[in-house]
């Protein structure tokens, strides 16, 4: 769930920028500015409740747009590191 809501708060971002910039159609901004704001509340507070997720992490998550695909580059590469560790 995590993951599928950082992707949809950078996507509607990306959606939300793009409208903004070319024909800025109402109804592309009252779609998406809801949908951005929910996933980003999900993921800073998922982020937040999850006791393994360290401090860097909890700080990444408040990042509008890109915080949750680092929060998800940040996991992912440290549980690599503790992989490799012996």
């Amino acid at each position: 769930m995590f993951c599928m809501a950082a992707v949809v708060e950078c996507v509607s971002l990306v959606v939300l920028l793009a409208n903004l910039v070319t024909v800025h159609l109402p109804v592309i901004t009252s779609l998406g500015g809801p949908v951005h704001g929910m996933a980003y509340l999900v993921v800073v507070v998922a982020t937040l409740r999850d006791p393994a997720a360290s401090g860097a992490a909890k700080v990444l998550a408040l990042v509008p747009g890109i915080g949750g695909l680092l929060v998800l580059r940040l996991s992912r590469g440290d549980s690599a590191t503790m992989a490799s560790r012996p």
